[in-house]
């Protein structure tokens, strides 16, 4: 059995492990704190999934016992890791059920200073590490010191069967899973975006739960997941730097409008401004 373990905010890991598992072909155990997969929400393909309550989250000795009982429960022979070789709290450094099971971590960007602060002890035992994106200086020193295979492994999103709504003609599409705060800078990004061109268009909202009460009347709202269906029938899309969309995004940059947001351990700004310097090249 593989086991994959897939923790975070918002849908991005989730995101992730569904273009990951179908790319390689693989229906993993999954061990995530996405309550929306819980919930059945989102739909995954998993083996088995695994989700700590609150109080296995509240510190890092808590996470650390129930991933331990987790993995034990699984007996698996593999463990993927996504963004957080050590844990998102440093609940995989030096576990003991990690000892004779082969490991693999799948690298995004990180805050690097930020993220060494939560670990203690030793890093898992990486076999192979899937560099999934450009990543700063000293993410990549920090891959050197594991002494693992690195391999770049470029993702592929495709949900173009699922049923999807029919955007207006000439939409421009937000999308986001933030909270309502960030969800209105997208939006107040897109308007003045259209005030400054001049621009006449329709637009539309992808964003989970209820309609943000700050949208006009004429603008369309969708809670739906995946959205990707959607970039295609969008003349424009407005989004924050989050990993998944950059990626789905890549190959239609000229229409692809980015507001990098704060995160703790993911530097959204970074992405923007190796994004920037690609699209000038």
């Amino acid at each position: 059995m593989i086991l994959y373990y897939c923790m975070g905010g918002g849908f991005g890991h989730i995101t992730r492990f569904t273009a990951f598992c179908r790319q390689h072909r693989i229906r993993p155990a999954l061990i995530t704190n996405c309550e929306q997969v819980i919930s059945g929400k989102i739909a995954v393909d998993a083996e088995r999934i695994l989700m700590p309550d609150t109080k296995h989250t509240a510190s890092k000795e808590s996470l650390m016992t129930w991933v331990g009982e987790a993995i034990s429960s699984c007996r698996p022979e593999k463990l993927l890791v996504d963004a957080f070789p050590g844990g998102v709290l440093g609940e995989l450094c030096s576990l003991d059920q990690l000892q004779n099971i082969e490991c693999e971590y799948l690298a995004r960007i990180l805050d690097i200073p930020t993220y060494q602060k939560r670990l203690s002890g030793n890093l898992p035992k990486f076999s192979k590490i899937h560099r999934l994106e450009k990543l700063s200086n000293d993410h990549e020193n920090w891959l050197e010191n594991m002494q693992a295979p690195i391999e770049n492994t470029d993702l592929h999103y495709d949900s173009g069967q699922l049923r999807k709504p029919q955007l207006p003609a000439n939409c421009w599409l937000i999308i986001h899973s933030g909270n309502n705060d960030e969800l209105e800078q997208l939006w107040l990004f897109a308007r003045q975006t259209a005030d400054i061109e001049m621009a006449t268009a329709e637009f539309a909202m992808v964003s989970p739960g209820q309609r943000p009460d700050f949208l006009p009347p004429e603008v369309a709202h969708f809670d739906i997941y995946p959205a990707d269906a959607l970039f295609q029938q969008a003349s424009r899309v407005f989004s924050a730097a989050g990993f998944n969309i950059m990626k789905q995004m890549q190959q239609c940059p000229t229409k692809h409008h980015v507001l990098p947001m704060p995160r703790v351990l993911d530097d959204q700004f970074l992405r923007h401004r190796f994004w920037l310097e690609s699209s000038a090249e």
